[in-house]
C-alpha cells in the first residue's frame, strides 16, 4: 500500500511539473509579440523591415538623448519625455 501512495504522489508531481512547463512556454511565446510602446527603448541597428516599436512609431534618438526610443515623427509631436528629450539621459559631452 505504501508503494501505491508513493507512485501516485510521483505521478501527481510529474503532472504538476508538466503543466507548469506548458504554462511557462505559452507565456514566453505570447510575450514575444509585444513591441515597444511610445517612449520604450529600442534598437536602431535591426535589419531593414524589423522594428522594436508598435505601429506608427519608429526607433529614433532625440538630439538631447543618449539612447533611442520608440517615438512618433516628428519627435516634437510627442508628449512623452523620452521622445521630446525632456526625460532622457543626455549624450556624453564630446569634450575637447
Amino acid at each position: 500500500m505504501m508503494k501505491k501512495t508513493i507512485s501516485g504522489s510521483i505521478k501527481s508531481i510529474g503532472s504538476r511539473i508538466l503543466l507548469a512547463a506548458v504554462v511557462a512556454t505559452i507565456l514566453a511565446l505570447g510575450s514575444g509579440c509585444n513591441q515597444g510602446a511610445e517612449g520604450d527603448r529600442c534598437n536602431p541597428d535591426l535589419a531593414t523591415g524589423e522594428s522594436d516599436c508598435n505601429s506608427g512609431l519608429t526607433c529614433q534618438q532625440s538630439p538631447t538623448c543618449a539612447e533611442n526610443y520608440c517615438c512618433p515623427t516628428p519627435l516634437t509631436s510627442s508628449l512623452n519625455g523620452f521622445c521630446n528629450g525632456s526625460a532622457c539621459t543626455p549624450p556624453p559631452d564630446a569634450g575637447p
